[in-house]
């Protein structure tokens, strides 16, 4: 009987083992199971980078604007122009758009247009639009036009002294002219009609004056006498053509064309680009190449509406003039070149060998006039003609 249940317990005993290992062996399966189909989880991971490369790409794309910005930091400057709105009148006193002076005033209008950051508007007038060049100096100092250029004759009553520049035969190339109207003679002109109540911003050009009649064809002085001439205001312009024989008389640009159809003058003088485009050869059958005299324009500004800029407007105005005064040279060069073959093309008969020795042998002696006016005067020729050397 023990026998029998020992028997019952070993067996037992074997049992239940075997039992536990199959469980154990059967669960440790089940593991794997849930341990390989979870390993496919890893595979998204993989995909799930893919998207970072591609969120990387768009900030080199962000990098462009920057870039762009730089390269609009030159028309960004136009943000430091401040102060209230004013509307500025720019005018060719007795001067046509379709000349040099029109090229250079458009281009000084559109430089503070589109500088000024909405704090300016320049508007162009040119001939007799709001007056003329006999009465721009007036105009100016009581504030009825703002901007405006004309010869520098027109501007001799206020500030003789400014009249250096048209001394007969001072200048003998263009280039030596154009540095002496932009030196320390300059800025002391400048500084002279301040006190006058404008405001000088540069020196424009005419150029070099020719003398055109229709009379006859005029080689010396002594081929004058009897011509009926028209000149420029200035005192040492009409000495000077007086002894070279002429009869002077003063009359405004704008009346030019007709004086000279009508007779009331035979003569006068200019450079060869404004006989052209004031049509003058269709009256003047004769040009006699003199390069007498030089001709500036003076840029200037009234002081009245100077005094309601903003310094930095005032800037503006000044870095304005400057570019319409590059405008209208490079106008002149290119003008001055055409005119010549349009004289001819119209049977004008240009003299280009006059004896220059002659007219200047009467002329020189005429600087007295100007140095004898003042010390001021004096001194000024000196400044100039040190600049030449």
């Amino acid at each position: 009987m023990k026998k029998i249940l020992a028997l019952m317990l070993a067996l037992l005993f074997v049992f239940a083992t075997v039992a536990c290992g199959a469980g154990a062996s059967n669960g440790g399966a089940k593991t794997e199971e849930k341990t390989e189909e979870a390993a496919p989880a890893e595979e998204p991971a993989d995909e799930a980078e893919e998207p970072a490369d591609e969120a990387e790409e768009p900030a080199d794309e962000a990098e462009e604007p920057a870039e762009e910005a730089e390269e609009g930091d030159d028309a960004a400057a136009a943000s430091d122009v401040e102060g209230d709105f004013n509307e500025l009148t720019l005018f060719a006193a007795s001067i046509s758009e379709n000349t040099p002076t029109g090229v250079g005033l458009q281009a000084m209008a559109d430089y503070i247009n589109d500088n000024a950051n909405g704090t300016l508007e320049a508007i162009t007038y040119y001939d007799t639009a709001l007056g003329d060049a006999s009465s721009l100096t007036e105009a100016l100092k009581m504030g009825t036009v703002d901007i405006g250029v004309a010869g520098t004759a027109y501007f001799s009553t206020l500030v003789p002294e400014i009249e250096v520049f048209q001394l007969p035969f001072l200048f003998s190339d263009l280039e030596s002219a154009r540095e002496a109207t932009a030196g320390p003679a300059a800025d002391e002109i400048n500084g002279m009609f301040e006190s006058n109540g404008i405001i000088g911003l540069s020196f424009w050009e005419n150029g070099f004056r020719e003398l055109s009649n229709n009379v006859r064809e005029v080689k010396t002085p002594a081929d004058l006498k009897g011509i009926k001439m028209r000149t420029l205001g200035s005192t040492i312009q009409i000495e000077t053509w007086s002894a070279f024989g002429a009869m002077t008389t003063q009359i405004d640009a704008s009346e030019l064309y007709t004086s000279l159809q009508q007779g009331t003058i035979d003569a006068q003088d200019n450079p060869l680009h404004e006989i052209v485009s004031r049509k003058l050869y269709e009256v003047q059958p004769y040009v006699t190449m003199t390069d007498a005299t030089y001709t500036p324009f003076y840029m200037a500004m009234s002081k009245v509406k100077w005094d309601a800029l903003s310094e930095s407007q005032q800037q503006l105005v000044i870095e304005a003039a400057a570019v319409g005064r590059q405008a209208q040279f490079d106008a002149t060069d290119e003008a001055q070149a055409e005119a010549k073959q349009v004289l001819l093309d119209n049977d004008v008969t240009i003299t280009e060998d006059p004896d220059k020795e002659a007219f200047q042998e009467i002329a020189m002696p005429l600087w007295d006039i100007f140095t004898g006016a003042s010390d001021t005067a004096a001194e000024l020729l000196e400044t100039v003609q040190a600049g030449l050397k």
